[in-house]
């Protein structure tokens, strides 16, 4: 029940007949946005994103569920709210790979080692920044994309199809050993994770420069 000067109504009733000029006032907000962003972003970081519920997001606040849905119009706009967050720190977490050489291949070690320290971000990092679950969207979405073509290219001399071609394959390699990182599947050490990175991109580039793509696009099939 709300309760306003003119007696009590119900929840329902009192989110009809809410409007500008009323007498009924709605419920003041004890916690801004940025901190129910916060606080659901620790939830995902601890839980995993499917994880944040309003009670749960209640708890890291010390408070109800109710702060929730004052600031946000359902629980779809906050998961998004926290999937921008964990992007925005993971891209921060990756910037500087711009100050080495090659960058690409930087990113590709910043990248394993984000999902090793926040393997539940790392993962509503990919899976969010791909709802039609196509691998080449969420590649080309992957934070810094765009900037490690370039450089590819930069490099290489290749068109953008070919530099495309070459930095799918290495992060296709990288987020093979993301995930086995994040899961605990098992570990690699940094000579491991550069000769990996490194084959996938040499070996990319050999496979363009040596051979018609009906050379490596061979289904396997019967002898």
């Amino acid at each position: 029940m709300v309760l306003c000067n003119k007696g009590y109504i119900t929840s329902v009733t009192y989110q009809v007949i809410f409007k500008e000029g009323s007498d009924c006032l709605p419920p003041k907000a004890k916690f801004t946005r940025e901190e129910i962003i916060a606080a659901a972003l620790e939830v995902a970081r601890e839980k995993g994103i499917g994880a944040i519920t309003a009670r749960e997001v209640g708890r890291y606040l010390g408070t109800s569920s109710s702060p929730v849905f004052v600031a946000f119009n359902n629980m779809d706009e906050l998961v998004e709210c926290v999937h921008n967050a964990a992007v925005e720190e993971y891209s921060n977490y990756i910037a500087d790979a711009v100050n080495f050489t090659p960058a690409f291949k930087q990113f590709g070690f910043r990248m394993i080692e984000y999902a090793r320290q926040q393997p539940n971000l790392f993962m509503s990092v990919c899976i969010m920044s791909n709802p039609e679950r196509d691998y080449e969207t969420m590649l080309m979405n992957m934070p810094k994309a765009d900037f490690c073509v370039k450089t590819i290219m930069q490099q290489t001399g290749y068109d953008e199809e070919k530099s495309k071609m070459i930095f799918k394959q290495v992060l296709l390699t990288g987020l093979g050993i993301a995930f086995m990182v994040s899961s605990k599947m098992c570990s690699f050490s940094d000579d491991d994770l550069n000769v990996y990175l490194g084959m996938a991109y040499q070996g990319t580039i050999l496979a363009i420069n040596n051979l018609q793509k009906e050379a490596y696009s061979v289904l396997p099939h019967k002898k």
